[in-house]
């Protein structure tokens, strides 16, 4: 059982821009362009930079920066964890057909129809699967 399909992955894709590297981007053309519309000079443009409205939109970036970066992480856990329970069941699956193949060679020996070569066969190819497993 070593099908990995069920598993989730992490898809690859092309190099997008990250969210903070286009507001910043933004930032700087929109300030060039007033500062070139509006011809501010050095003491109007700290003026601008010191004004309490300035604070409130650093704050609404930190703020959305902060709900970005925790999206990330829920989408990771997510993943990890939806990773985790396929792992369970395939150890869920081979313990159960590690004690059924046990029940089947107590069987087979108790009642004499004991077919060696065929349980021997299955215990060989579940010790395969376990030792692929880990």
């Amino acid at each position: 059982m070593t099908d990995s399909s069920a598993e989730p992955r992490l898809k690859k894709k092309g190099r997008r821009p990250r969210v903070g590297k286009a507001d910043l981007l933004v930032f700087i053309i929109v300030g060039a362009l007033a500062v070139v519309a509006f011809n501010l000079g050095r003491d109007q443009i700290f003026s601008l930079i010191y004004n309490p409205t300035a604070g409130l939109i650093v704050l609404i970036m930190i703020v959305e920066f902060l709900w970005l970066k925790s999206g990330d992480r829920t989408r990771l856990y997510r993943l990890e964890n939806d990773r985790l329970r396929t792992k369970l069941r395939k150890d869920e699956d081979l313990l159960k057909r590690g004690r059924d193949l046990l029940h089947q060679a107590i069987e087979s020996a108790e009642a004499e129809q004991a077919r060696p070569v065929d349980w021997h066969q299955q215990a060989t190819r579940l010790q395969k699967d376990i030792d692929d497993r880990v």
